[in-house]
């Protein structure tokens, strides 16, 4: 999953890859204020790994999105407190989480 997201994700974005737990984890979560998480809970227990990762992250409110071997996926949007399934799991999908929405303020009146 990384070797895919990671060329997507840097058409658009700065991009941080770490393993999730560690030192470099750590070192990432101090020194990058990310818009978007991506956990991968393919081997991981993800009633342990929520909380962790939210309590990381809770400071500068990212989106974060836990993604499983199946495609499956589960989105905590700390800004707005939200949670609840995300449909498009694709790296499409999560790239366009990224990029947000594609329309610019061209002229303001």
């Amino acid at each position: 999953m990384l070797s895919a997201l990671e060329p997507a994700f840097k058409k658009v974005a700065e991009v941080s890859s770490v393993p999730f737990p560690g030192v470099a984890f750590d070192n990432a979560a101090e020194d990058f204020d990310p818009d978007l998480v991506v956990v991968d809970v393919t081997y991981l227990d993800e009633s342990i790994v929520r909380p962790l990762i939210t309590h990381r992250f809770v400071a500068c409110k990212p989106m974060v999105v836990y993604l499983s071997d199946q495609r499956q996926a589960w989105i905590d949007d700390l800004a707005a407190v939200e949670s609840g399934p995300l449909e498009d799991a694709s790296v499409a999908g999560l790239a366009k989480l990224v990029s947000g929405s594609g329309l610019r303020v061209v002229a303001e009146r």
